[in-house]
């Protein structure tokens, strides 16, 4: 099966896809596909500083994320996120278009993270799609305390971020590690 994972950052797509990965399933991190796509000279890396200019650029002429971030999640900024979406979409897609193509003979099981879902092909790809929800809240403190970014960043972050809108299963996520692992356990991994 190819299993979608979607929902808003903080939700615990990332928690879900490593607790996969321990199950044997194979998995596509949209988020850590783009910043691999981010290496310096790619397509990506070109388009990138060429939108945003080479302020952005850190040691041996890496995309600084953290610049970058405070550019596209900046709410006096807006449309800056879009750009970088449609710079990056694109090849996001293509990459995970090509692993499936690669993988889908020799793994039974593959999971496809991002809170982009349609930007990144879930629906064209996904047999089934995985909706992790959490409240805000409780969302934002975890994405303060991992990248400590401000509310104003974060919900400028999730504006985007809508919930596909009949997900074939649903898992809230406001628990400890403990409940989230036993409702990812009851996901039927064989179609």
């Amino acid at each position: 099966m190819i299993l979608g994972i979607t929902g808003i950052s903080g939700s615990g797509k990332h928690t879900a896809g490593n607790f996969l990965k321990q199950k044997n399933c194979v998995v596509l991190d949209a988020d850590k596909i783009g910043h691999y796509l981010y290496r310096p000279y790619t397509r990506v890396w070109k388009g990138i500083v060429d939108h945003f200019g080479e302020g952005i650029l850190g040691a041996n002429d890496k995309i600084n994320r953290q610049k970058l971030g405070k550019i596209v999640f900046d709410p006096n900024n807006p449309g800056e996120l879009s750009k970088l979406n449609k710079i990056t979409h694109p090849e996001i897609k293509r990459h995970i278009k090509n692993e499936i193509h690669h993988l889908r003979n020799r793994k039974p099981n593959i999971v496809i993270i991002g809170s982009l879902w349609e930007e990144i092909g879930m629906p064209e790809y996904c047999e089934k799609v995985l909706l992790i929800t959490a409240n805000k809240e409780l969302a934002f403190k975890r994405i303060k305390k991992r990248d400590g970014i401000s509310q104003n960043a974060f919900n400028t972050r999730i504006e985007n971020q809508t919930a596909p809108p009949n997900p074939d299963f649903t898992i809230e996520n406001e628990g400890d590690f403990q409940q989230f692992y036993q409702e990812l356990n009851k996901l039927p991994l064989d179609k």
